[in-house]
């Protein structure tokens, strides 16, 4: 009888240059640390890795806050860890506009938006909700959407110029200092001519989850792996994925999350807008266009 094979699974956009050498060390590593043979697999979106998870064909996957969330409440997957960076397992979306652009919410009535894309929790749903409840009405409060599908991509129609607002990320301290941000360089300085208009959160840090079909034994030596890393181990999860620091979710991590989504499922407000405000969606950029 042949051993069976889990898929360790990824998002192909978020794969570095040559990091496939580094997949196979992940799933090498993990094997070890499991006892259940891991082997690389790269998906083209978050929708299809989640199918993915739900045929089977993968027992692990990295994925945003809101897939996770989702794939927990159909029973198909639960999260076993979050990455912890710069100390916190989580972050907040901004609304940002060019510097000197609209200065409240309200001004940006019937003006032109970017967002990431529609799984996107900073780059789309949280500030979406953020919106409807503050009382305007999402389905036609601006005059033109566009889905760039990436958080850089989003800070750049906002520079240009070729865009009004746009959802991005960020980090704020607890008394609301931007911390970090999308267009932000290493030092915390503005490396483009935008500002934040208003921020949103906390949001969950993406995770690692573990599909219901693995053994609870499978599910607990991942997870004891990744909280106790060691040194090499640690490099290859920050070299491949920004995460070098793992830690249990916090009681209630999701709550706020949740309560967004199915608020946005009963007002309708995650459906598309009248044909007349229809989002469009932009051609994938290359780096550094």
């Amino acid at each position: 009888m042949s051993e069976s094979v889990w898929g360790f699974g990824i998002v192909r956009s978020q794969e570095l240059s040559g990091s496939r050498a580094l997949f196979d060390e992940l799933c090498a590593a993990a094997t070890k640390a499991t006892g259940v043979r891991m082997a690389p697999f790269t998906a083209t979106s978050y929708r299809e890795l989640a199918e993915a998870l739900e045929r089977g064909e993968v027992g692990f996957a990295w994925m945003p806050p809101v897939p996770s969330v989702e794939l927990e409440e159909r029973r198909i997957a639960s999260v076993l860890c979050v990455p912890s960076r710069h100390g916190s397992t989580s972050y907040h979306a901004a609304l940002v506009v060019r510097r000197g652009g609209p200065k409240s919410l309200d001004e940006l009535r019937g003006r032109r938006a970017a967002w990431v894309q529609r799984d996107s929790a900073a780059g789309y749903i949280v500030p979406r909700a953020h919106l409807a409840a503050q009382g305007f009405d999402v389905l036609r409060f601006f005059s033109r959407e566009v889905f760039m599908h990436s958080h850089e991509a989003v800070v750049d129609a906002v520079a240009s110029g070729e865009v009004d607002v746009g959802a991005t990320f960020c980090a704020v301290d607890d008394r609301g200092k931007l911390l970090r941000a999308s267009w932000m360089d290493a030092d915390g300085q503005s490396a483009r001519p935008v500002e934040t208009i208003a921020t949103m959160g906390p949001i969950p840090n993406d995770a690692l989850l573990a599909s219901m079909e693995l053994p609870a034994t499978t599910r607990a030596s991942m997870t004891r792996w990744l909280l106790d890393l060691d040194a090499a181990g640690r490099d290859i999860f920050r070299r491949l994925l920004d995460a070098a620091e793992f830690r249990l979710a916090p009681p209630g991590h999701y709550d706020a999350l949740r309560h967004a989504l199915r608020a946005a499922r009963a007002r309708g407000y995650d459906s598309m807008p009248p044909p007349s405000r229809r989002l469009l969606v932009a051609r994938p950029r290359k780096p550094g266009s």
